[in-house]
């Protein structure tokens, strides 16, 4: 890999099966020497299938009702559900509630993360391993902490974050997978003068900065890249004449780190409306956005020669 160097990008599956299996097959079919997992791995809701009286389970998802007996059909959905981000979970009549009010439905709920990630770590081991395409993947705001151990210990693929690799002879990449300050309140989020502290840290340690890739979760602010619904106090998305208004939400520190260090690319994610590419100075910035909840998978190819991105686009299937 000393002269060119292909790489594919993708981010913010949250949970969703069918976008692994997409990002799995796809680097083989695209060429990439090396494979990218941003952050935000895990699935945001628990879709209950609850068991009724005469032993079918019935449910309703994503506009349709369902009542059906354990069989074929039953797992059908449940992998429907399970493609779509959702953690399917067949429960008794009242189940959830009772675990909400004994404060253990969070305790669920990270179990379930865990066997879908379980699942996705052992197939990328299957599926890459034996051609030895190299992964790397890391966890995003949304990502309960405990992830990590699992990605720590994947039996294929390393987690890079707070780190800086080496992907060719030429080009060193820095991860980092939180975000700043959202109204979510979510589980990983920094400050901006502690992002700021954290990307200087991990700067500190790269060999070649012009040469570098900074794989960093959350978008630089202001560049078209981190365009988000405005939020009212009660987090209700704003409209202005019937249309949604959008602001700029990324990270200033993921800015003036970019435009002051001035890298070859910044890869990023977390806001799924922006797809796209921009420059800031002589660094490209991408974000694929994310369309998981469709089954859908943005990703982005970057061709990395020593001192240049001589390629790059976006890619959707």
């Amino acid at each position: 890999m000393a002269g060119k160097t292909r790489l594919y990008f993708v981010t913010d599956l949250h949970g969703s099966s069918k976008c692994f299996r997409k990002f799995i097959n796809g680097g083989p079919v695209y060429g990439a020497d090396v494979m990218v997992l941003g952050g935000d791995l895990a699935g945001k809701a628990i879709q209950t299938i609850v068991r009724g009286p005469g032993g079918k389970y019935s449910c309703s998802f994503i506009g349709t009702n369902y009542e059906l007996e354990d069989g074929p059909e039953l797992t059908a959905l449940e992998k429907l559900i399970e493609d779509h981000g959702y953690y399917p979970y067949r429960a008794e009549p009242g189940e959830l509630e009772a675990r909400k009010a004994a404060g253990t439905l969070d305790e669920l709920f990270l179990r379930l993360m865990r066997q879908r990630l379980e699942g996705w770590l052992t197939l990328a081991d299957e599926r890459l391993r034996p051609i030895g395409k190299r992964l790397f993947f890391m966890l995003g705001n949304d990502d309960p902490p405990p992830l990590a151990e699992l990605l720590d210990r994947a039996p294929w693929g390393q987690n890079d974050e707070g780190k800086v690799i080496w992907l060719d002879d030429n080009h060193e990449m820095m991860s980092w997978g939180f975000s700043n300050i959202t109204p979510w309140h979510s589980y990983r989020e920094q400050t901006e003068p502690e992002l700021a502290i954290s990307l200087d840290k991990l700067a500190s340690q790269l060999t070649h900065p012009e040469q570098a890739i900074v794989n960093v979760h959350v978008p630089p602010f202001d560049t078209q890249l981190d365009d988000a619904p405005v939020l009212d106090e009660n987090l209700q998305v704003q409209q202005v004449l019937g249309q949604v208004k959008m602001a700029p939400v990324g990270s200033t520190a993921v800015c003036d780190f970019l435009t002051a260090r001035q890298p070859l690319l910044g890869l990023h994610g977390h806001i799924h409306e922006s797809t796209g590419i921009r420059r800031l100075g002589r660094t490209i910035v991408i974000n694929p956005g994310s369309d998981y909840s469709t089954g859908t998978l943005n990703g982005a190819l970057i061709t990395l020669e020593k001192d240049k991105v001589s390629a790059h686009q976006l890619v959707r299937g």
